[in-house]
């Protein structure tokens, strides 16, 4: 409960400050609820940034971060309490019928799924890895340093340095909890995109976007795909009241909404582009006479400015410390700056061609486990009902706001074709299926009905995906089982990490091939990166030798874990294979076989790196 007192704070604290901004700019929506859709991504934004600002001058510390919370309290709680206030006065729910009412029950039973997901303990693989580790190794050093060996410390790392404010003052629940809410602005703003052309449905569009599986997923899991949608989410909104009511001041909403998307992950460099040339495309209808053609040039560069000013330091960021903007991607641009692992081909299951580009929701829907996972799916929804707007005479807005979301899932998916990166284009399309629902709704006929009602059924089963995940932590969230209890079942390197701080020395420094080094209380390397950086073990070096490079380079122990079989998942043995002949003569400080929650049993093994620790005599 504490996690969901926290998290309720923050967002009340966002929605202040959001409110606050948005005021200044002149582009608070009239529609509370539109309102508070910018303002929660907007304030967690600038929270995001304040505590960039904080780790670069060494200062990413609780009292730093207490500062920065006390100053956006005071500037922004009258505005909260205000906006909160409207919201509640202003509050209409849909009356008790069809449609309006299956529509509702698969959104609540959705979101009741996803909160309990998001209120039990982290065992997200990417997480422990990545979206947790770096704020945590942020933490430790107060300061957002970039570890060689950790390349995404030099990411964009929005979201990162709010769950490094999560962890400060709750703990890895609590950074659940913040792509929970992002998923509830998520949806909002696609509620508000949807507006114009829906009025009192609109909000289909945003239950219809929340119920997609990779969506419902991503809300209970720290990562950042979910976050990258809802502030993908919010540029459209205000691209869209842009479009509708064109200026200076909305241009420059846009622009800090498309720098806040930047700042999350960098497919948003895709609809930055394509929300620019929409801005830009304006400049060649016909209009009336040359000052409204200049004007829209100026709102192109207004838009440019902001978006790179607010988005662009991350970038910067990476070319200061590694020479490419973008590392590690394309490196061959950037003078070898930048892995090609990270593009390899088999990151692409699908021939990048023209016709499956354009057919590219096909496979992606019927067959996820190519390109990512099952539970990271799209749902049947888009490729069962956008065919539709074939067929359907759809008002001009629907058709810009689905094409610029379907561009920009086709460009994403010349680089890496992965669910998780193209959720912010499933806001748009979103958009036209509730359109194409109202439709075939107000016509009255039998076939109408009919596909409203296989709408109805297919966000029925993608609801049920979402409760059915649930069950995993509802006896932690019931109080029936210890979080610790929980862990130590089902994620091996809490056990791992609770040996290790039992037993090694706070000087203890650990290279690995486990990947997950949240849980584990060292500072911790995955071996794999470290490798792929020195070149370890390329120059055919002796088992001795790997051992002598690893003890140079400061670490202290080293940890394997190769799974039962080794072909039991994807896994790299190079280290083990290496070591192999040093490791026969020395003996194990610990060892145990672990099974996770998928059932793979891995052999954990850690080894002193001294060359008299563990030795056999």
């Amino acid at each position: 409960m504490l996690d969901i007192g926290f998290i309720l704070l923050l967002a009340a604290w966002s929605a202040g400050v959001g409110l606050r901004v948005l005021g200044r700019l002149r582009q608070t929506p009239e529609h509370p609820a539109d309102a508070l859709a910018l303002a929660v991504p907007l304030g967690l934004g600038m929270l995001a940034l304040a505590a960039l600002v904080l780790g670069e001058f060494g200062a990413l510390t609780p009292g730093g971060l207490r500062v920065v919370l006390v100053a956006g309290a005071l500037l922004g709680g009258r505005e909260a309490g205000r906006g909160i206030a409207c919201l509640v006065r202003q509050a209409s729910f849909p009356e008790p019928r069809v449609p309006d009412l299956p529509f509702l029950i698969v959104s609540a039973a959705a979101l009741v799924g996803t909160l309990i997901t998001a209120l039990t303990p982290v065992t997200d693989g990417d997480a422990l890895c990545y979206h947790l580790q770096v704020p945590k190794l942020f933490l430790e050093r107060g300061a957002v340093a970039f570890e060689p060996d950790l390349h995404e410390t030099v990411y964009p790392l929005v979201t990162e340095l709010l769950y490094a404010v999560a962890l400060t003052f709750r703990g890895p629940v609590a950074c659940r909890l913040v792509q929970w809410v992002l998923g509830l602005a998520f949806a909002a703003n696609v509620t508000a995109v949807a507006r114009p052309s829906l009025g009192p449905r609109a909000w289909w569009a945003g239950a219809i976007a929340l119920l997609v599986p990779a969506v419902s997923n991503g809300m209970s899991a720290p990562l950042n795909d979910v976050a990258l949608a809802a502030f993908a989410a919010a540029a459209l909104a205000c691209w869209s009241r842009f479009h509708h009511r064109p200026g200076a001041r909305s241009a420059a909403a846009t622009g800090l909404f498309t720098g806040l998307a930047l700042g999350v992950k960098y497919p948003a460099l895709v609809l930055a582009g394509l929300i620019g040339t929409a801005i830009t495309a304006r400049t060649f209808r016909p209009v009336r006479g040359l000052g409204t053609r200049i004007k829209y040039k100026y709102f192109k560069h207004i838009y440019a400015a902001i978006a790179l000013a607010v988005g662009g330091v991350w970038y910067l960021r990476a070319f200061v410390h590694t020479g490419n903007p973008v590392y590690p991607f394309f490196r061959q641009a950037f003078g070898g700056a930048g892995l090609d692992e990270v593009l390899d081909p088999i990151k692409r299951p699908m021939a990048v061609t023209a016709w499956n580009l354009l057919t590219a929701l096909g496979p992606m829907t019927l067959q996820p486990e190519r390109f990512d996972s099952f539970s990271h799916q799209l749902g049947p929804v888009f490729l069962l009902f956008l065919p539709g707007l074939l067929l359907e005479k759809a008002p001009r807005r629907v058709l810009e706001v689905v094409a610029l979301g379907y561009g920009c899932l086709m460009i994403c998916v010349t680089q890496r074709q992965s669910m998780r990166f193209v959720l912010m284009t499933l806001g748009p399309m979103s958009v036209a299926v509730a359109w194409l629902a109202s439709t075939w709704w107000d016509r009255r006929s039998l076939p109408g009905r009919v596909l409203v009602g296989i709408l109805l059924a297919t966000l029925g089963f993608e609801a049920s995906l979402a409760v059915a995940r649930a069950r995993h932590g509802l006896g932690v969230v019931l109080g029936l089982e210890a979080a610790e209890q929980f862990l130590d079942r089902r994620e091996p390197t809490f056990r791992v990490g609770r040996w290790i701080g039992a037993n090694l020395p706070g000087t203890a420094r650990i290279v690995g091939q486990d990947h997950r080094g949240f849980y584990i209380p060292r500072p911790y390397t995955m071996e794999l990166a470290h490798r792929r950086r020195t070149g370890l073990g390329r120059g055919g070096e002796s088992a001795s030798e790997v051992a002598a490079r690893l003890r140079q380079s400061g670490f202290t122990h080293v940890l394997l874990c190769p799974p039962v079989p080794e072909t039991a998942v994807e896994f790299d043995p190079t280290l083990g294979r290496l070591l192999a002949p040093w490791l026969e003569g020395r003996r194990p400080l610990f060892r145990e076989e672990i099974a996770d929650a998928d059932g793979v049993t891995r052999r954990y093994a850690i080894f002193g790196l001294a060359e008299d620790e563990g030795a056999v005599r």
